[in-house]
């Protein structure tokens, strides 16, 4: 399985050009999985620094710095849209259309369906039902009512103990019903008589036409080659004139 990592949040970034960059990934890269960070700068990084000498707004709460929270100000995103482009980020890559299109590519490489179905499992299921960061995830949500910020008091045990147990119950039927869904989805792949001759422009590429690619002409990604052959061009050994 390939499992990519995608940051979101660089400054040429909106929720419209995530979208639409995720749906070229989708459709010409052969990644199984995709994970999506905020940009952050993390405390005693040079970036972290670079801002903080440069007077940019930064949460001043280290327990949000994990990734997965807003903790510096955007130049072309509020906060709020920031966070709107990650859950547009997640729901776009793991649409129920695409997880069947991972899976289809997996049967036609001999690859394993069901473990496609286990990851999708985990990384669409984590942000809606348990509002965290897959990472962060396990099986059982464990909470202790005394483990609480020292500014917020101890909730009363008669309040506590039945909402979590409600809580366990709703989020415990929430995982079956999408696990039953991505099996039957599975089931669905792997009865399939034509599946061994699906094939799409993510696993019938040549190598020689990556450069073509919807993927290279995005603003980013044109930044990023123009700074690559700078650098090949820099180290190339000049010829010496006499």
């Amino acid at each position: 399985m390939t499992v990519g990592g995608y940051i979101l949040g660089f400054p040429n970034d909106t929720p419209e050009s995530i979208v639409r960059d995720i749906e070229i990934i989708k459709h010409e890269l052969p990644i199984d999985m995709l994970e999506f960070f905020f940009l952050t700068p993390l405390p005693g990084s040079e970036d972290h620094k670079t801002l903080y000498m440069k007077g940019v707004a930064m949460d001043t709460d280290l327990n949000k710095y994990d990734l997965d929270h807003v903790t510096v100000d955007h130049p072309a995103m509020s906060k709020v849209d920031w966070e709107r482009a990650c859950e547009l980020a997640w729901n776009t890559y793991y649409s129920w259309e695409h997880i069947e299109t991972l899976m289809r590519r997996a049967a036609a490489m001999g690859n394993n369906v069901g473990k496609i179905g286990t990851y999708a499992l985990y990384f669409k299921g984590y942000h809606p039902i348990e509002r965290v960061h897959p990472l962060e995830g396990g099986v059982l949500r464990l909470k202790s009512r005394d483990e609480r910020r020292p500014h917020l008091p101890v909730e009363p045990a008669w309040s506590f103990y039945p909402r979590y147990v409600a809580e366990t119950v709703v989020k415990a039927a929430q995982w079956a019903s999408l696990a039953l869904r991505l099996h039957r989805l599975a089931r669905k792949v792997k009865s399939d008589p034509r599946r061994l001759t699906y094939v799409d422009e993510a696993i019938t590429l040549l190598p020689d036409e990556t450069e073509n690619l919807d993927l290279y002409k995005t603003r980013s990604s044109q930044a990023f080659l123009d700074q690559r052959r700078h650098i090949e061009e820099a180290q190339k050994p000049k010829l010496a004139v006499r």
